[in-house]
């Protein structure tokens, strides 16, 4: 007899190729009692404590056209889970009067996974490319916030001696943003990109490639 697949069997989908890439968040559209809503669906960092140890991803809903108003959430394979049950009924506008609440939730759960893609897709409108952008940018430590990006640098030393290694945010906007000049640099996973919020600062990725060149080598003289 076969299996019934989880009904958010998806996100774990999505959440394992953004793993592969290392990158660090998703997007689609999510549409609810005619509001439609940008879904963020974003992979635990390393090192990160995970709200249950059953936690697959975390998502944020965002009304759309509206950034600020949001609603974070986690989900495991079977169930969404909410801060707070008020929370989660003011924000999708569910009534107060309805009984039985964690039935609803499940009933949203299951309506939810309908909207899911079942892989990672590269190509979307503008505004889930800008809520991914936006929240690379925020969420990026080894970069200011901006999209110009004016240079790259070499990581620093960990504690145990190592180079520190490109986090999944930065590696992710820079793919996003800069793609030629990442394909040509991605493989040294010890280098991050710099983003500058100034658009008079944005450099060519030949510059930006015969400037690295050439610290590199200047360090190699002076060893």
């Amino acid at each position: 007899m076969c299996s019934q697949k989880a009904p958010l069997y998806n996100l774990k989908l999505i959440r394992d190729e953004l793993k592969k890439r290392n990158w660090a968040v998703d997007a689609f559209l999510f549409q609810y009692k005619k509001i439609e809503y940008i879904v963020l669906v974003k992979v635990y960092s390393k090192g990160e404590t995970k709200d249950s140890p059953y936690a697959v991803v975390k998502l944020e809903f965002i009304k759309k056209g509206n950034g600020s108003e949001s609603l974070c959430a986690y989900a495991d394979l079977y169930k969404l889970h909410f801060p707070a049950y008020k929370s989660f009924r003011e924000f999708f506008e569910i009534n107060f009067d309805q009984e039985n609440l964690g039935d609803i939730i499940q009933q949203f759960t299951q309506y939810f996974s309908t909207f899911i893609p079942n892989q990672l897709i590269i190509n979307k409108e503008s505004s889930l490319e800008k809520s991914i952008t936006g929240y690379l940018n925020k969420s990026d430590s080894e970069s200011s916030s901006g999209i110009y990006c004016f240079g790259v640098k070499r990581n620093r030393l960990k504690n145990d001696g190592t180079l520190g290694q490109r986090r999944p945010e930065n590696n992710q906007k820079a793919a996003l943003l800069r793609p030629e000049l990442f394909e040509k640099l991605k493989d040294d996973s010890t280098i991050s990109f710099c983003f500058s919020e100034d658009p008079a600062r944005e450099t060519s990725d030949e510059t930006i490639l015969l400037r690295w060149a050439e610290r590199n080598r200047s360090l190699v003289l002076n060893d």
